[in-house]
């Protein structure tokens, strides 16, 4: 009877390397995606810090300066805070709305107007009628018997106030990009700011 010699036979080698080889494969694939999305999540962090310090500079820009009359771009690098790879578009809007004294009542009251329209009418607003208990029956009367006279006025004031917040109020789009291996990634922030100082400088 013939003994089996001791050890591996060639195939049995090729067996084992061929498993060792695919587990190997699969580790090093795993190891590789942990290790992209560790660099994305630190580059994503940098670009997030970054674009918090630009928001917050243009901030205490505009309280300092304030905004210019009309739309303002700006585009470059974040190389002064050491990382020149990472790009920024900045976009300053005037916004397209209509703060008349009737949508801006709306708005400070939160009544939607008549047919929900969005807008309150002051004088029929101070006319409203409230009732009044007596003895025999109640009686209506207007809370400003004088509305049309006041309504002037305040649509006067809140016309005033509707052009100062328009001249106050920006939409700052800011767009930040930065290469991730063969592409690029980047994301956007959509914001409004709000300064009272109007710069006139160009």
């Amino acid at each position: 009877m013939r003994r089996r010699p001791s050890g591996f036979t060639l195939l049995e080698v090729m067996v084992a390397l061929a498993i060792l080889s695919g587990a190997m494969l699969a580790i090093s694939q795993i190891v590789s995606a942990a290790l992209r999305n560790h660099t994305r999540a630190a580059h994503l962090e940098v670009a997030t810090l970054l674009a918090r310090g630009k928001l917050a500079s243009l901030q205490d820009g505009f309280d300092r300066d304030g905004f210019k009359d009309f739309d303002e771009t700006d585009e470059g690098t974040f190389e002064r805070e050491g990382h020149p790879e990472v790009h920024f578009k900045l976009e300053v809007v005037k916004p397209k709305l209509e703060l008349g004294p009737d949508q801006l009542l709306s708005v400070l009251t939160g009544a939607t107007g008549e047919e929900g329209s969005g807008t309150v009418d002051l004088a029929s607003l101070l006319s409203q009628k409230v009732g009044e208990s007596g003895g025999s029956g109640s009686t209506a009367q207007t809370l400003f018997p004088p509305a049309p006279v006041l309504a002037s006025v305040l649509r006067a004031q809140l016309a005033t106030i509707g052009e100062e917040l328009k001249k106050g109020l920006r939409e700052v789009r800011l767009t930040v990009s930065w290469p991730e291996g063969a592409h690029t990634e980047s994301f956007a922030v959509v914001t409004h700011l709000l300064a009272f100082k109007t710069g006139t400088s160009p």
